[in-house]
């Protein structure tokens, strides 16, 4: 974790690299493109959900996924699932396979979707009612009543994968990818959509990948990708901006996703790299 000294160092580095970095051209490469398509605000729950829970691998493959899903769901995707109900849902998405996710994974969450978003109103309205008010224990509240409206009788890893659990430790870095969609903005990247959500209180969402490029520059110090791991890069952009800690998430995690930072010294990506001077690699 960075000391007062190291945040005022590093603080103009990351304010450099968000200004370089080509927002409009980089959402055409991340999977929250697809929510900025819904204006309906059940619509864009839905579909931040589902684009995050799917947000693992490569890009490319991971976005081609959720489009046949949002294709078969058209233009209303909550409509859409209520209309078509498991059964029919199952039908359609009997074949999917998206690495580990199966169609019947899908079809789960959706339905869990929307059930949990018709007893309360939204999502975000489940979010809120949980008995806690700190952010993990709404989160945890949330994930606990998707994970209870789902179809299938047995909790099968495969929707384990899609829904974890904050209180289970790991990073859950998909669900803090959804939270930061729905809490901050809108910005062109993240939507904004929450108002009971504060952007001060939002968590890293962190994978094996931004972790170790969170180390390089001092972010944070433990070698474990886990959840105490997300709080002490947290805790560190609450040190530069304590309000929106997660506003340099974006131009960070697409370092990676550009290919710009290749996880090893590079006369070719290196010397234009504007944290270049504080990375350790």
């Amino acid at each position: 974790m960075l000391d007062e000294q190291q945040a005022q160092k590093l603080k103009p580095l990351l304010e450099e690299l968000m200004r370089e970095c080509d927002y409009v051209e980089r959402r055409r490469h991340d999977p929250v493109e697809f929510a900025w398509e819904y204006k309906e605000r059940l619509d864009r729950e839905l579909v931040a959900l589902l684009s995050s829970c799917l947000a693992y691998g490569r890009v490319e493959l991971l976005k081609a996924g959720v489009k046949v899903i949002l294709e078969l769901l058209g233009p209303r995707p909550t409509l859409a699932v209520d209309e078509m109900g498991p059964d029919a849902l199952a039908g359609e998405l009997g074949e999917f396979v998206y690495r580990m996710t199966k169609g019947a994974d899908v079809v789960d969450l959706l339905i869990a979707i929307r059930k949990v978003q018709s007893e309360y109103g939204s999502l975000e309205a489940a979010y809120a009612s949980a008995p806690e008010d700190d952010h993990l224990s709404r989160a945890s509240f949330l994930v606990q009543k998707l994970r209870a409206a789902r179809v299938r009788d047995e909790f099968v890893r495969g929707l384990r994968y899609l829904l974890p659990d904050p209180a289970d430790g790991s990073t859950c870095k998909r669900l803090h990818l959804f939270f930061r969609w729905m809490g901050r903005g809108p910005d062109g990247i993240d939507l904004g959509t929450w108002e009971v959500l504060d952007p001060a209180d939002l968590i890293m969402p962190l994978d094996t990948h931004t972790s170790r490029l969170c180390r390089y520059i001092g972010l944070c110090d433990r070698k474990s990708t886990d959840l105490k791991a997300a709080l002490e890069v947290t805790e560190s952009l609450r040190m530069m901006d304590a309000d929106d800690p997660l506003k340099y998430d974006f131009a960070l995690c697409h370092l990676g996703i550009s290919g710009s930072c290749i996880h090893k010294r590079s006369e070719e990506h290196c010397p234009s790299c504007p944290i270049e001077s504080v990375c350790t690699l």
